[in-house]
């Protein structure tokens, strides 16, 4: 009968699946981008005059997200982590779809040594519309800044050229090379997105955007001289509420990943689950 253990910190069963399990925590199971990738297909509706992410627009993003992952070991055995993590970010809407978005502050729990070395000024800059892997790339921070990448780029809705109106749909594709954690890896994802009626939320009225985007990796890495490989699917549900005036006012996401890591030098298996749900607000800046 297999076992679920709950671990306050990294499982210290097998030394290969402690570092990778470190290594998910700080990525949250996901990847961040290459220096270039194929231009991605993008679907519309085809209306024109609607709403569309506002130029000049500033606000202080304050995210929350926190994870699951369950490991099974070679006994057959689950162990799950949790963490969370609680950032700060600065955005700014600049003129033609531009967005800049600088990490003001970041804070882990449980605690771990990387607290010490937070990425604090990262900045990510590129268009807001722009489906492709890559399209927020990260100009400053270094490689832990380079971790939150995903998370970063999933913060805003990519709206179509005209911008939405209610009852709306649209789709993007993309595929390129992506890096996670360890794996240097092929990533191949759809979105589907959705408007819904406009109605009233704390602060005015709203257009519910809803995406649910799929993606598969296929990757190769090494730890420690040991060849890896990797295969994920993963699915990201969310909604994003968006203003009139092209503000977006909050955003919920959840994430699955069913995650395959192979040691074929000891023929290990590792299989992985990891869950997320990340919870977004924006601040609009004081004038």
């Amino acid at each position: 009968m297999k076992t679920l253990r709950v671990a306050p910190s990294a499982p210290s069963v097998m030394p290969i699946a402690n570092r990778l399990l470190i290594a998910m925590f700080l990525a949250g199971c996901a990847g961040q981008p290459p220096a270039s990738e194929p231009a991605p297909t993008t679907g519309t509706a085809g209306m024109t005059g609607g709403i569309s992410l506002r130029d000049g627009w500033r606000a202080t993003v304050l995210v929350q997200r926190d994870d699951s992952i369950v490991l099974t070991l070679p006994s057959g055995d689950q162990q799950l982590q949790r963490f969370d993590r609680r950032a700060g970010i600065t955005l700014v809407m600049d003129g033609d779809g531009k967005v800049t978005l600088r990490l003001d502050s970041l804070t882990f729990r449980p605690r771990n040594a990387n607290d010490s070395v937070t990425p604090l000024g990262a900045t990510w800059a590129g268009r807001a519309d722009d489906a492709r892997v890559n399209a927020l790339r990260l100009t400053s921070g270094g490689d832990l800044a380079a971790e939150l990448t995903t998370v970063v780029r999933n913060l805003l809705p990519r709206l179509p050229a005209g911008g939405i109106r209610a009852r709306m749909t649209w789709t993007d594709s993309a595929s390129g090379a992506v890096r996670v954690n360890v794996f240097n890896a092929n990533e191949r994802r759809t979105v589907a997105w959705s408007s819904g009626s406009l109605r009233e939320r704390p602060g005015g009225r709203v257009l519910a955007v809803r995406m649910r985007e799929d993606f598969e990796q296929l990757g190769n890495g090494s730890q420690d001289g040991r060849k890896l490989t990797m295969t994920s699917q993963g699915r990201r549900i969310g909604t994003y509420y968006v203003t009139q005036d092209g503000r977006v006012s909050s955003a919920e996401l959840d994430d699955s990943v069913a995650m395959l890591i192979s040691i074929p030098a000891t023929k290990q298996v590792v299989p992985t689950m990891c869950y997320a749900r990340t919870s977004v607000r924006f601040i609009p800046a004081s004038p």
